[in-house]
């Protein structure tokens, strides 16, 4: 089974381009327009940025340590076994 993310290259470019495009944005809006409320925005938004990274980076590296292994089940309880099924009325002779 392949586990390939189907055009991985444009989605990391595309977010690459929406990035530097809010960097330059953030620069001309801080720099030159100086507007107090706009710098305030931008700022909040580059925090949101930074703990939305930190957040994709703890959950991905936490989900490759997840034991994904199927012949180590943890405490698995098979009620009706397909080796030992369940006898009903009508297939008891």
């Amino acid at each position: 089974m392949t586990r390939d993310i189907p055009h991985l290259h444009i989605v990391v470019a595309a977010c690459c381009v929406a990035v530097a495009g809010y960097a330059l944005f953030s620069v001309y809006a801080v720099v030159w327009l100086r507007d107090a409320t706009m710098t305030g925005d931008i700022i909040g938004t580059w925090k949101s940025f930074a703990v939305a990274a930190f957040t994709f980076w703890l959950g991905s590296s936490s989900g490759g340590k997840a034991n994904a292994n199927p012949a180590d089940p943890q405490n698995v309880n098979v009620v009706n076994p397909p080796e030992a099924p369940v006898q009903t009325e009508k297939a008891r002779p």
